[in-house]
């Protein structure tokens, strides 16, 4: 590769986790609007599924939630600052980084998947899977198609 020239296919990989850190963003917003207002849903013409959701929801508490917020921040974080580092072709930010938000992301896939019910959203399911192509994806791709071109 010239010096200066990067690959189409990284920088696609950095807009990609712009994207993926922006909605992460969105939905920490969400996430704490949802928890503010977890009390005071009225859930009187809700279908006995949602209610058992919302149920779940209120009985998980606080610690649940820093838990998953704790863990959306730093996938977001992550995802931007190895986009920043993908673009600038940089080992340490793109390349170590990035291998940092796919091992995390994986891990907290899956220990989400284990942790919550099944009416919470949770248990080994189709969204689990689609939420582990990214991560496995950039592993591959950071580690060999781009390798040589993450060296600054």
């Amino acid at each position: 590769m010239t010096e200066g020239k990067r690959p189409g296919g990284l920088t696609a990989l950095a807009v990609i986790n712009f994207v993926f850190s922006g909605w992460g963003f969105i939905g920490l917003l969400g996430l704490a609007a949802f928890f503010a207002f977890i009390g005071k849903i009225p859930t009187d013409e809700m279908q006995e599924s949602q209610k058992v959701q919302i149920e779940a929801f209120q009985n998980a508490g606080l610690p649940v939630f820093i838990f998953i917020f704790a863990l959306s921040i730093i996938t977001s974080v992550l995802l931007l600052l190895s986009g920043i580092g993908y673009l600038k072709q940089k080992k340490l930010l793109g390349r170590m980084i990035g291998n940092t938000y796919a091992v995390v992301s994986i891990v907290s896939g899956i220990v989400s998947a284990m942790m919550w019910p099944a009416e919470m959203g949770g248990s080994f399911n189709i969204g689990t899977i689609i939420g582990l192509i990214y991560p496995v994806v950039t592993l591959i791709l950071v580690n060999t198609t781009f390798k040589d071109d993450l060296t600054n």
